[in-house]
């Protein structure tokens, strides 16, 4: 999936000499990310307005660490940073959640200098084992995130 072509990028930079690491989001490994990984496993309810910040929360909690490696001259290889949050809380439709609403919280964090848009076709995302086991994990829902 996406997240391994990331991480493969990541692997790739390094054997060529680049000083590399791959980040993926959300870190479900902090207090953020755990109350995170509870409601997209859907063990746990939470407003949408709510979610939306925990995850650029989360995001914040690494800035400091992605900073210091950018300054160190690494590439930093990331997988789902604020854009992917941005798609999927405008994708939500919800009223006063738009565009600049979901974008203030991630204001001022590193921002990348590549963007890269990756999509697989629906049937080998929904053939894949585990999908669909995650709250978001819904064509129809990928679709709109897709829309955003």
């Amino acid at each position: 999936g996406k997240t391994t072509q990331a991480r493969l990028l990541a692997e790739r930079l390094s054997q060529n000499g680049v000083k590399a690491k791959f980040i993926c989001f959300p870190d479900r490994s902090t207090a953020i990310g755990k109350v995170i990984n509870a409601y997209l496993t859907n063990a746990k309810e939470l407003d949408d307005r709510c979610i939306h910040l925990l995850f650029s929360a989360n995001r914040w909690e690494a800035a400091a660490a992605l900073t210091a490696a950018l300054k160190n001259g690494e590439t930093v290889v990331v997988d789902r940073y604020a854009y992917s949050g941005i798609a999927f809380s405008v994708a939500k439709g919800r009223p006063g959640m738009g565009l600049e609403w979901c974008a203030a919280p991630d204001a001022g964090l590193p921002q990348p200098d590549k963007v890269l848009f990756m999509r697989i076709p629906e049937a080998a995302a929904t053939s894949r084992g585990g999908f669909g086991e995650e709250r978001y994990e819904k064509a129809a829902f990928q679709d709109r995130v897709r829309s955003a």
